[in-house]
């Protein structure tokens, strides 16, 4: 008897380990259904989020608002590590264009961009883009969970807000007003 519990400890051991560096680790989110989570901000924590972004001075505040928050430690762009300077340069530009184009078509949709505190961020998000860095105000309040390819937010006037998970493209930004309210609405009653 004496042997089999010398047995089941390590396995026991190994499970624990097991499950804790599961639960620690950044979920990727491919389902659809299971990418979009909606909720609702009080007036209060509206105020505070405007004042928050106010501090922004690359992008001035209107209606909507659409963050684009990325995750330190996150592996997602790590395929493109070992690629030249200009192809990184490159992918930096396509990105950063695209947003502009956004939201000059948009023009009550603020777009921000903001990461996680930290100094472990791929060649592609650590440079050349309009990054800002969080406080941690913006974790606390939208971003908790920690998803691979980081976590998109649409912020309507009203406080509801919809989060795209695992967002690596940005397709956040791709929702027109109708396709965000029907999202808004299929995730509030799960």
């Amino acid at each position: 008897m004496k042997k089999i519990r010398l047995f089941k400890a390590p396995l026991f051991i190994l499970s624990v380990l097991s499950i804790a560096i599961y639960s620690c680790s950044p979920k990727l989110y491919i389902d659809e259904e299971k990418r979009y989570q909606a909720g609702s901000l009080t007036d209060a924590q509206v105020d505070s989020l405007h004042l928050y972004l106010k501090e922004n001075q690359r992008v001035a505040l209107k209606d909507t608002i659409i963050i684009k928050y990325d995750f330190n430690n996150d592996g997602c762009w790590n395929d493109l590590t070992y690629q030249n300077a200009e192809f990184l340069n490159n992918v930096r530009w396509t990105f950063q264009k695209n947003i502009l184009e956004k939201a000059e078509a948009r023009p009550k949709v603020a777009i921000y961009q903001y990461r996680q505190t930290g100094n472990n961020f791929s060649q592609i998000k650590s440079k050349g883009l309009e990054i800002e860095t969080d406080s941690g105000f913006l974790k606390k309040l939208l971003f908790k969970e920690i998803t691979t390819c980081g976590t998109s937010a649409i912020i309507l006037p009203t406080g509801k807000f919809l989060l795209v998970k695992s967002d690596a493209q940005f397709s956040a930004l791709l929702l027109n007003a109708n396709q965000i309210e029907k999202k808004l609405q299929e995730n509030l009653v799960k």
